[in-house]
């Protein structure tokens, strides 16, 4: 009789964990319509983007505070640093004052460009890389670009400063 009991009281448990799991799986709500096709990552990328924030980290210093340099760019009197990207995979550069980090213009691509992760700028004797703060769409107002120093080579190399820099979009 014991062993009755035991068994029904396990297959009674097995029912039960059963009908709940057939009644969460029947609440998910049903995906209807289509995404569409895929943006143009480069679309959203062309054209000219104007300087609005500037900040550095020290990665060195144990805080890891971030320090805004906005100002090195945006003094209210000088026209703010502008990059341009162009259709036939040229850029320019328009600075007046401030560092520049983005070298004298020549051509830029993707690293991937389904997914790009990375801005390539190549120029006729250097090709400088920058993280993108994600993937601008067609829509998008700004844009941000990190810029990663590091010190030393290979196995030894460390990252030592992030540049981050923020744009929006002029056109």
């Amino acid at each position: 009789m014991k062993n009755i009991n035991t068994r029904t009281f396990a297959l009674l448990a097995a029912s039960c964990l059963a009908l709940l799991a057939a009644t969460i799986g029947g609440c998910k709500p049903r995906i209807e319509g289509e995404l569409g096709e895929p943006f143009d990552k480069r679309a959203g990328f062309i054209g000219i983007w104007e300087i609005a924030s500037f900040t550095q980290q020290d990665l060195n210093s144990p805080v890891k505070e971030v320090r805004d340099f906005s100002h090195f760019y945006l003094d209210g009197t000088d026209a703010p640093m502008r990059l341009q990207f162009n259709d036939d995979d040229s850029y320019s550069i328009a600075l007046d004052q401030g560092r520049n980090y983005f070298g004298e213009g020549g051509t830029w691509r993707f690293d991937d460009p389904n997914y790009p992760t990375f801005l390539l700028l190549e120029e006729a004797n250097d090709t400088l890389k920058y993280n993108l703060g994600g993937t601008i769409r067609p829509h998008d107002n700004t844009m941000a670009i990190e810029y990663r120093r590091s010190c030393g080579a290979g196995a030894a190399e460390v990252e030592t400063v992030i540049y981050r820099f923020t744009f929006n979009r002029l056109d």
